[in-house]
């Protein structure tokens, strides 16, 4: 007896207003809910969890209910904003590409691709980015040398690692429930 399984969708979330521009694509149940879909979307970009968010439809209205499905508030071709910390602003556009065929033995979700580092948590927003970013490539000075410290060590804007952000967002999957 086959098994009847939802939807898979790809899902592409491109963060707005960065330098070099920070995206990643997804492959997910079209049933995941809004609150399932953050911890997904947190996993894949790097984000750790620490901030409220929302989600605004193609009308800029806000979805409140975290219990609505991706399929009840979007359709193939239709982009969400994902608002994440609001002090720091960082806005998210959460298209669905395309609906993909379920493939035996893939463990859904599962992130497919993707480009450079997600910018850390609590840098400031996008402004704030791209000051750590010309700080860092500058000279050598204290205000250098205080945000390596404050980053832990070094930071390349242009890193991505597909399975630390597979491992992320198996990991978040579990916590959401997903």
């Amino acid at each position: 007896m086959a098994i009847n399984h939802p939807p898979v969708w790809r899902i592409k979330v491109v963060l707005v207003d960065t330098s070099p521009m920070v995206w990643r694509r997804f492959d997910t149940y079209a049933t995941v809910t809004l609150s399932q879909l953050h911890y997904f979307i947190q996993g894949t970009m790097g984000w750790e969890l620490a901030h409220l968010f929302s989600f605004h439809d193609k009308l800029g209205r806000q979805v409140t209910d975290d219990s609505s499905t991706l399929a009840d508030v979007c359709r193939i071709g239709d982009t969400l904003r994902y608002v994440y910390d609001f002090g720091d602003n960082w806005e998210h556009l959460v298209t669905i590409e395309k609906e993909m065929r379920i493939r035996p033995g893939v463990i859904y979700p599962r992130c497919v691709a993707g480009k450079n580092a997600c910018p850390p948590e609590d840098c400031g927003g996008s402004w704030g980015y791209a000051d750590m970013l010309r700080t860092l490539a500058g000279k050598r000075n204290a205000r250098r040398r205080e945000l390596v410290e404050w980053l832990g060590g070094s930071f390349d804007p242009k890193l991505f690692e597909l399975d630390e952000a597979n491992e992320r967002m198996t990991e978040y999957a579990e916590v959401a429930g997903g």
